[in-house]
């Protein structure tokens, strides 16, 4: 079972950039359902698993990914935004972005037309690996 995270600042903390309104949504309204859903759907494989029963397998690890997702990912929004501090990114960040990306515009671009384009959350995150 997963916990629900206390928002770690007030819900207009990050305005002007997110309104107070659309952090209550997400982080009442949407973010507990998530956790709940995901909470309701490990019950459901738990069960399944105890009555070897997998004819629903399919749809209940569908429903972990979108739940388990949105809860996750709203998690982490959460626990990494805060007051607006302005920031630029490091010069060695900024000439991988220029290199991978061709410029920082084009890597935002990208990013928010992801960002809109996925299923569930509509939250994306940026994380450095090894190359695929």
């Amino acid at each position: 079972m997963i916990k629900k995270i206390d928002l770690p600042y007030p819900l207009d903390a990050l305005e002007p950039y997110y309104s107070k309104e659309t952090l209550k949504v997400h982080y009442e309204t949407l973010y507990t359902g998530y956790v709940e859903n995901t909470n309701k759907t490990l019950e459901k494989l738990q069960k399944a698993r105890q009555n070897n029963d997998y004819s629903n397998i399919k749809c209940l690890e569908k429903d972990l990914s979108f739940y388990g997702s949105g809860a996750i990912l709203h998690q982490l929004f959460f626990e990494n935004m805060g007051i607006p501090i302005p920031t630029n990114p490091s010069i060695c960040l900024m000439e991988q972005i220029n290199k991978d990306f061709g410029s920082y515009e084009k890597f935002k671009n990208q990013f928010t037309e992801t960002s809109k384009a996925v299923e569930a959350s509509r939250l994306g995150s940026v994380s450095v690996g090894s190359k695929i």
